[in-house]
């Protein structure tokens, strides 16, 4: 014992300073600040220590601290560029976006060709709406340091966000393959291979490397998602619980836990959830038409047509939010007003959709509109009330302001396309898919564009690079088929169904008349009765299933033919 003893303190164990830096290198901020405490303690000049200490606090999110030894700006020489680096991680993460760019300044001075430095500057351009000038950063940061795990992994997100998942995972992989410790990246990579719809290889990703990544709660959400798209939801319950993901307001998991509920009849829990959800984001047409869902399901009608029935009506209404309005009126015996509802649940929409607006209408008259919210809402407003040209000129002002902004050449392309300039409109969309291509950006792409060969390859160039779109599916499946190519359309219908579209009737009624036109009589009519019966006064499962009825059925026909006439003299 006494040996061992005699040997705590050997000339080979680290000074409290190098013992720090160990633990700093691994992640562990709390231990680091032991260390640290012990080198302050025995005499150590508060100046050597504070990069250290103010990165340990940072890593334990004690953002207090870390401003307690970062925000003076004391640092040794050697020290310093990081120092100022660290300060300007404090600031962002702060929400005092200038601030970090001042210290990102100081910085750059003292290092110019830092790449975590770079990838810091990248991120705070994206935070700012500089999305282009984020990607010139992280290309920066790449430059100096090709092999940078950070910048590898931030370039892989831009790509995705950009080009969509499959391009995201291609980067990602080369920044794992270079980097297979790394966990950030393999749970990025897992994830994004999951949305990809490569479940298996996510499986594999998060398996590697001694399987680190299969307990950390993001790898536990990953599991939980490919599990509900597998169906196995009581995994995914269980999944979901162990990642604590939920509890802890993530938005996405909150999403997935609310499905979830809403399977398992626990209606209550699910509609408040969706309700939160809603309220974070009302722009989102998904949660908006799952919360209706779940209104309806508990028998809220009154509550379900008091949120929705002015949504319902407007342009970002969704076929699927109006028939449940309808089925709420229907419900409450209000016909005549359901009616309206259900006559526009299946009819096409054509044009730009006005979002709702929640600014109030006195910060549009006092022209405060120094936010990208505030501006879109602006827009959206001015395109409401018809002033078209006063939404294409605050719009241009504001790009011209903010260049390098997805988010801004979207507002711009709305009022482009609202104004009636579908070229100028185009131009705008397109500089901001370079950025980010979301859906609703696509649809809004597909409405300006005016040659159908260009559209068609937006929408195949979408759906290559995010598979699990069954919106992006059956949209190109009908471009296919209005050029006749039945047989991909009948695949890509087929694609839709299995992704969720199989509660849509128009989808149904769709594969149906594929199914025709390919000779499956028998088909096409399974496919014309499962649309008919889903929402009996669909024209268009009406018109599939008259199609594909049998010869000798006139009853049948003469009442389907009736019920026809009666909806399109309404």
């Amino acid at each position: 014992m006494s040996a061992l003893g005699g040997c705590g303190e050997s000339e080979d164990a680290p000074t409290p300073i190098e013992a720090a830096r160990a633990e700093l290198a691994q992640g562990d901020g709390a231990v680091a600040r032991i260390y640290l405490d012990r080198a302050l303690d025995s005499g150590e000049n508060r100046r050597n220590l504070a990069v250290m200490m103010g990165e340990a606090a940072l890593l334990e999110e004690d953002f207090a601290a870390a401003r307690e030894w970062l925000g003076p700006g004391e640092f040794s020489p050697e020290s310093a560029a990081v120092g100022f680096r660290l300060l300007g991680r404090l600031e962002m993460a702060q929400g005092n976006l200038p601030a970090a760019g001042a210290a990102f300044d100081r910085s750059h001075r003292l290092a110019p060709e830092d790449a975590e430095l770079w990838v810091d500057i990248a991120r705070l351009r994206y935070q700012g709406g500089e999305h282009v000038q984020a990607i010139a950063a992280v290309d920066r940061a790449l430059a100096f340091e090709p092999a940078h795990a950070e910048a590898l992994r931030f370039r892989g997100q831009l790509v995705r966000d950009a080009h969509g998942m499959e391009a995201g995972a291609i980067w990602l992989r080369q920044a794992l393959d270079r980097w297979p410790d790394e966990l950030e990246i393999r749970l990025d990579l897992a994830a994004t291979l999951a949305d990809a719809g490569h479940a298996r290889r996510a499986l594999a990703v998060l398996r590697e490397a001694g399987g680190a990544a299969v307990d950390h709660p993001r790898g536990l959400f990953v599991q939980a998602v490919i599990a509900a798209r597998g169906g196995e939801l009581g995994v995914a319950r269980d999944l979901l619980a162990r990642s604590g993901l939920q509890q802890e307001a993530h938005p996405a998991a909150q999403m997935l836990g609310a499905i979830l509920d809403l399977d398992h009849g626990n209606l209550a829990s699910a509609t408040l959830a969706f309700d939160r959800l809603y309220a974070r984001q009302p722009d989102n047409s998904r949660i908006r038409d799952l919360f209706a869902y779940a209104l309806a399901r508990s028998g809220a009608e009154r509550e379900l047509v008091h949120r929705f029935a002015a949504v319902a009506q407007g342009g970002t209404g969704s076929p699927y939010l109006r028939l449940l309005v309808g089925r709420a009126f229907e419900a409450l015996d209000d016909r005549a007003r359901a009616a309206s509802y259900l006559d526009r649940a299946t009819a096409a929409e054509t044009g730009l959709a006005v979002l709702p607006v929640r600014s109030p209408s006195a910060q549009f008259a006092m022209g405060d509109l120094g936010d990208g919210i505030a501006l879109r809402d602006f827009v959206r407003h001015a395109i409401a009330i018809g002033d078209t040209s006063e939404a294409v000129r605050r719009a241009r002002s504001f790009a011209a302001r903010v260049p390098g902004s997805g988010d801004a050449s979207a507002i711009l392309g709305d009022a482009e396309l609202a104004h009636g300039d579908r070229a100028a409109a185009r131009a705008a969309y397109a500089r901001s898919a370079r950025v980010r291509q979301s859906w609703p950006l696509i649809v809004r792409r597909l409405r300006a564009e005016e040659d159908a060969a260009n559209a068609r390859a937006i929408l195949t160039r979408y759906l290559a690079a995010n598979p699990l779109r069954a919106d992006a599916a059956l949209a190109l499946a009908e471009a296919l088929a209005l050029e006749g190519e039945w047989e991909r359309a009948a695949a890509l219908l087929d694609h839709a169904l299995e992704l969720g579209a199989a509660r849509n009737p128009a989808a149904l009624a769709g594969r149906s008349i594929a199914a025709r036109e390919l000779g499956e009589a028998q088909i096409a009519f399974d496919y014309a009765l499962a649309a008919h019966e889903l929402q009996p006064m669909n024209p268009l499962a009406i018109g599939a299933l008259l199609a594909t009825l049998p010869a000798d059925d006139a009853g049948t026909r003469a009442e389907l033919e009736a019920k026809l006439a009666s909806l399109r003299a309404r």
